[in-house]
């Protein structure tokens, strides 16, 4: 049995929605040891923090990327200098105009799944049909980037097969569908998921979904 990758995302930016935004990043694999494919999804957690968002998502891919490291080592790199980024900004701003947010990083090579999560930060893994919901745990993984003097984000481990699903999404989703909702959704067809998902949130005015499912086909 072969396995097709496939990927889809949306997002809605002040009520309009688009196949593009600016808070989703998708980086593909250059060769070389790392050779891992990053899907990273960053969004505000402070007011005022919207702009920084997609800054942290090229800056994030590029850095991964430029890493002779492990693909853990990579994420803690590229998450840290984005971290340290928005620290230096707070640091020289007013308590008021601080900014921070929140991270999931994504990295795939073959059948691993590496997940970095830091601060507000919200993912699915439906495997072989039971659905895991992952988000930060961790006193230094909580906080959002930018804003902690200690930093290290939350880490996973996953492999997956053929008819497995990972999602990505805006932390607003637990407000509006439950694990049991999403369980659902993420075992229709794959085509059919982010339809599904956009009649969910359709009315908020931010929200940013990444969705990488894999599809078992006839050799």
């Amino acid at each position: 049995m072969v396995t097709e990758i496939w990927v889809g995302q949306f997002s809605i930016v002040g009520g309009e929605a688009s196949e593009q935004g600016p808070w989703l990043g998708l980086f593909p694999a250059r060769g070389g040891a790392l050779a891992a494919d990053l899907y990273v999804l960053v969004e505000p957690s402070l007011p005022g923090s919207e702009d920084f968002c997609q800054p942290l998502v090229a800056v994030i891919g590029r850095l991964f990327h430029q890493q002779k490291l492990s693909v853990t080592g990579a994420l803690l790199a590229s998450l840290r200098a984005a971290h340290n980024h928005l620290r230096d900004w707070n640091n020289r701003s007013l308590r008021e105009h601080r900014v921070g947010a929140g991270a999931t990083c994504l990295a795939l090579r073959g059948a691993e799944v590496y997940l970095a999560q830091a601060g507000p930060s919200l993912a699915y893994c439906r495997h072989q049909g039971q659905l895991q919901t992952l988000s930060p745990q961790e006193a230094t993984a909580v906080e959002p980037i930018g804003i902690a003097a200690e930093f290290y984000p939350s880490f996973n481990w996953c492999q997956v097969a053929a008819g497995d699903a990972l999602l990505l999404t805006t932390t607003s989703l637990r407000s509006i569908a439950d694990d049991q909702a999403l369980e659902g959704i993420l075992a229709l067809q794959a085509q059919d998921i982010l339809p599904e998902l956009y009649s969910l949130v359709r009315h908020l005015p931010e929200f940013a979904a990444l969705l990488i499912a894999f599809i078992p086909t006839e050799p």
